[in-house]
């Protein structure tokens, strides 16, 4: 089980909007709905904050690992956020720290890890994460 991170933990938030789709068939949000809110937003930072193409750049993610643990069971109609922080960068590899929470609540409804493994999209290649973007992911590092 990830220990529990408060919200204060994170400087870097993204809203979620729950859809009625969203909703697995004990009227709440199902496991692979959560992973996927985890990598809205770190796609979306990506896109936003760090101006990668991850259509068509130079640059490719590609999720290695993730992992989540729940602690509440939120469902649509639910306003949620995702807290987006970074544990590891290490070459090609970013380790992404990542909690679901409910607007202004301090403890998350899940928790979780991603690892991301950057390759060069013409060769297939692990690539060395460039410094202008990793400067931009260390500014994700978790408050403690």
């Amino acid at each position: 089980m990830t220990e529990t991170i408060q919200r204060s933990a994170f400087s870097h938030f993204h809203p979620i909007l729950t859809r009625p789709q969203d909703n697995d068939h004990n009227g709440h949000l199902g496991g692979s709905t959560v992973h996927a809110f985890f990598e809205t937003a770190i796609q979306a930072f990506l896109v936003e904050q760090a101006e990668l193409d991850l259509r068509d750049g130079e640059l490719a993610g590609f999720v290695v690992s993730s992992a989540a643990d729940f602690y509440a069971l939120p469902g649509f109609p639910d306003v949620l956020e995702v807290g987006l922080g970074v544990t590891r960068l290490a070459g090609s590899t970013v380790e992404f720290r990542l909690a679901l929470y409910r607007p202004g609540e301090v403890e998350p409804c899940a928790a979780g890890t991603l690892v991301q493994v950057f390759i060069e999209r013409s060769t297939g290649q692990p690539a060395v994460l460039p410094e202008t973007l990793q400067l931009i992911l260390a500014g994700l590092s978790l408050n403690r």
